[in-house]
């Protein structure tokens, strides 16, 4: 194995939690995607299915993470090595999509249309139709038609035009099926021995760039075998243009089939319906002890499944409770379970649970339940979309009424011990490096939305500050990166963070301090994000100074004002978020970042962002715009266990200097995205459980 896949494979550790072996999943292609050996198919993997793939062949290796990102759209991004790439090596990112025009029937196949690296002209730039059948006894045969690298061997013809040459900037649309294409096809066997097929095909790819100095094919003819021994881990092995080996490494989760089975822990509590003709009256509440006595009994309860109570008031018919739920991952299942408590602990008068979950110190949406809705549903059926009509969601202030009860744990400190792995993929004009470091954090919180904040890393191994030399750019914000990260400990962070609302539908954060490992300063954020809409707006503004290297409290002398606008979009559609972000970055450069993600129910997330600004593309950096990909996988998808943890691994090339923002950790939108209405909805079957 080459010493530069060795990055690639450890990333892929995230992904490598070997799952049960059952039946053979979707077959795999030496890029990464679904395909055969070098050509694509028409053929799809299941819905959410996240792969990373590692491979190594005579003119190429590199790693690959591709992420079926709706049933018929799968994404994939390469981070890639070609040795003799023109005469010299080349280090190459590119980003995939690949789109099912028609869904295969027992009378017609199956047809795509796919891009090779999309967005760019680049190394591996090509476009294409294919189609796929399976004829009977595991046998599926595809053909297509391939533009740009993929027509580059025996073109037929060039019927949209010529292909225009690459216009510097690394983004062309007029490209798109453009100049010669050509003729590839193949076929793949699912054998009887389980988990084992053989692929042949005829590819339509020259290798233009790699024959410049001397790699000759000798064949468009590509043989291999695929085999996946257990669910979730496939190997392949190659005979590629008549002349060399290849091989392919897939380690793959999806987040609709977890390791092990959700544990549920103790059952709910029962329900405990009122008599019809049962004593309701409310004269209990003129004793000003009564909600400081009843919350004092529920907090153990609650606290048992990991419930705090934050604030509390009691009315003769209503009940307000902040709460800070630390381990149910799906605040629905905590919302129902507080309800259920509620419903045998307090007196027969009080008619309605108001509930509202807390995030990062601000309180979120109230959720307003019922209880004689409650009684009236539960283990009825149609009990989960009855309980949705009649449940009511408002923005919450961000206190109770003055003279609520609330718990006396201020201040209050924690801290945590945790790995980190950076990976630096294709970027700073060398193959991919890795650092394995050591943070240690700790959060002094004076009061509920008050704490200061502290992060220090040790490195215990690594190669990416290897070589580290001043940059020579005008601005060095993260062209440098690596000199930041030579030995340790060092001071990742040390702020004070202030969050409150400016009005129930309106989020503030303050932020001043060592903001991040380069910069230090001052930073304000507000979001607008009202709990019935699916939209939100935000904006933010940082003044910061560059720190210095070698000194872990000093500083450079560059500093620099920076600020967005943002545009927050959950479209309720498979669970897609969207985000805009617009204004000036850390170099003055002025442009827009645009970002999408995929949230699952369990807690799972993937997601990318591309960053194109007015810097000139020759002073940009790596890759001309900034690109990049970060997978988020919950513990209890591995672990029996009820947590709100999670680990993952962020995936793009460091060291650009355009388009390059402050890492100031959890924004206001990622706090307090789960708890709008919309969320609300796609959870809404944990209520009961």
């Amino acid at each position: 194995m080459k010493k530069a896949l060795f990055p690639y494979v450890a990333t892929g550790v995230v992904l490598a939690i070997a799952t049960s072996a059952n039946a053979q999943s979707a077959s795999y292609s030496l890029n990464g995607a679904s395909g055969l050996i070098d050509m694509p198919t028409a053929e799809f993997l299941p819905d959410g299915e996240t792969a990373w793939t590692f491979t190594s062949t005579g003119t190429v290796y590199g790693g690959t993470l591709t992420f079926q990102m709706l049933p018929k759209l799968e994404t994939s991004v390469h981070f890639m090595t070609i040795d003799d790439w023109f005469g010299g090596t080349l280090y190459d990112q590119s980003f995939d999509l690949k789109y099912q025009i028609l869904s295969e029937t027992p009378n017609r196949p199956s047809l795509a249309v796919g891009f090779r690296d999309f967005l760019s002209n680049g190394a591996f730039s090509s476009e294409y139709l294919v189609a796929s059948k399976n004829v009977g006894s595991g046998l599926t045969v595809s053909g297509g038609l391939g533009w740009g690298r993929l027509g580059s061997y025996n073109p037929i013809a060039a019927p949209f035009g010529s292909r225009p040459a690459p216009s510097g900037t690394d983004i062309d649309f007029d490209q798109f099926f453009r100049g010669d294409a050509a003729l590839f096809g193949g076929v793949e066997w699912d054998t009887p021995l389980d988990g084992l097929s053989v692929k042949a095909e005829y590819s339509s790819d020259a290798y233009t760039g790699e024959q410049v100095f001397g790699f000759e094919p000798k064949s468009p003819l590509n043989f291999g075998i695929d085999y996946e021994p257990v669910r979730g881990v496939s190997v392949g092995g190659y005979y590629n243009y008549g002349t060399d080996v290849g091989i392919r490494l897939t380690i793959s989760g999806n987040p609709n089939r977890p390791i092990v089975p959700a544990d549920l822990g103790v059952g709910p509590a029962p329900v405990n319906p009122r008599l019809g003709e049962i004593n309701r009256n409310e004269s209990w509440a003129n004793n000003p002890m009564a909600t400081e006595a009843l919350a004092l009994t529920l907090s153990p309860v609650l606290e048992a499944e990991g419930i705090f109570i934050e604030e509390a008031v009691l009315t003769g018919s209503t009940i307000d409770l902040y709460i800070d739920n630390r381990n149910m991952p799906q605040t629905t299942k905590a919302i129902g379970r507080i309800a259920r408590t509620l419903s045998i602990a307090l007196p027969h008068s009080v008619e309605y649970f108001r509930i509202t979950p807390m995030a990062g110190g601000l309180a979120t949406t109230t959720v307003e339940i019922k209880r004689s809705d409650l009684e009236a549903q539960v283990d009825r059926a149609n009990a989960g979309p009855d309980s949705w009509e009649t449940t009511r969601f408002t923005d919450a202030a961000n206190h109770l009424e003055e003279g609520a009860w609330s718990r006396d744990v201020y201040p209050d400190f924690s801290w945590s011990l945790n790995p980190i792995i950076p990976v630096n993929l294709a970027g700073n004009g060398s193959a991919a490096s890795i650092d394995v470091l050591l943070n240690a954090s700790a959060q002094y919180r004076i009061s509920r939305g008050f704490s200061v904040s502290g992060s220090l890393t040790q490195k215990i191994y690594g190669n990416i500050s290897e070589g580290a030399v001043p940059s020579t750019s005008d601005t060095p914000v993260r062209s440098n990166f690596a000199l930041y990260n030579t030995g340790g400990p060092s001071l990742d962070r040390l702020t004070a963070d202030y969050t409150f609302k400016l009005a129930p539908t309106t989020y503030a954060r303050v932020s001043a301090g060592y903001l991040e490992r380069m910069f230090a300063g001052v930073s304000g954020e507000v979001l607008w994000m009202p709990t019935n809409q699916n939209w939100g707006l935000g904006a933010e503004i940082s003044a910061v100074q560059q720190r210095a290297y070698e000194d872990m409290f000093g500083f450079e002398e560059y500093d620099t004002v920076t600020g967005h606008a943002s545009l927050y979009w959950d479209t309720g559609f498979h669970g897609i978020e969207a985000q805009v972000d617009v204004g000036r970055y850390l170099a003055g450069d002025v442009g827009s970042t645009v970002s999408l993600s995929r949230r699952f129910e369990n807690g799972w997330e993937v997601s990318g962002f591309v960053t194109l600004t007015d810097m000139p593309f020759d002073e940009f950096g790596e890759g001309n715009f900034s690109k990049g990909v970060a997978i988020s996988i919950p513990l209890r998808w591995t672990m029996p266990l009820e947590t709100r943890s999670a680990t993952g691994v962020a995936l793009g090339t460091m060291g650009g200097d355009g388009g390059a923002r402050l890492q100031l950790g959890d924004r206001l939108y990622t706090v307090i995205r789960d708890y709008d209405v919309v969320d609300f909805n796609e959870t809404w079957g944990a209520y009961w459980q």
